[in-house]
């Protein structure tokens, strides 16, 4: 638990300056080092610890929704850029086509607001759990506080698997597509400086 704790920390302090660097790096570059920093913080909020740290935490919670909302631009851009009638892909329809559909699919399903609307109830779920924490105790089995954690985190697990399933399809499309060699330019993207 102390672990997590830390784990988590450490996210939430990195999160003024962290994207700063990103700006010097190419699209493939930056779209995976998201990634990297949305797998970490999806870890954390799998658990109890971590949706706890989220609910609490403005630090955290505004870390996660900008990794979150950057990567949703990057997939925005992406999909303008594939629309584009005069840029040249070097892969097939097939894989355009499941480019759009992998895109389009988080950008719908997994939009930010999906993921704040989720995030909110789970942490209403997890205040009242706190709330009634000493009575829950006092149950046994999925009544019991710890069967009610277990379900909340199952439930946080799942939904955010999904998320992940997605962004790692995403950044594989686009290391098949590389933007880059193209010349895409991401002047548009907003850090937090």
């Amino acid at each position: 638990m102390t672990k997590v704790i830390y784990q988590v920390s450490v996210l939430a302090a990195l999160s003024l300056g962290s994207l700063t660097s990103l700006k010097a790096q190419n699209v493939e570059d930056q779209y995976e080092e998201l990634t990297n920093k949305w797998l970490e913080v999806s870890l954390a909020l799998k658990n109890y610890d971590g949706l706890s740290q989220f609910c609490q935490n403005p630090e955290f919670r505004e870390y996660s929704i900008t990794i979150l909302r950057d990567l949703h631009h990057f997939d925005s851009v992406m999909i303008d850029f594939l629309h584009e009638p005069t840029t040249e892909l070097l892969i097939g329809k097939k894989e355009y086509q499941k480019t759009l559909k992998d895109i389009n699919n988080f950008e719908v399903k997994y939009s930010n607001q999906a993921f704040l609307d989720f995030l909110r109830e789970s942490c209403i779920t997890r205040n009242d759990l706190e709330k009634n924490k000493e009575e829950l105790k006092k149950d046994i089995g999925m009544n019991s506080f710890d069967g009610q954690v277990l379900v909340l985190e199952s439930g946080l697990s799942k939904y955010l698997k999904h998320i992940d399933k997605r962004i790692l399809a995403i950044e594989k499309h686009m290391h098949m597509i590389h933007p880059d060699r193209i010349g895409l330019q991401l002047t548009s993207v907003t850090f937090n400086d």
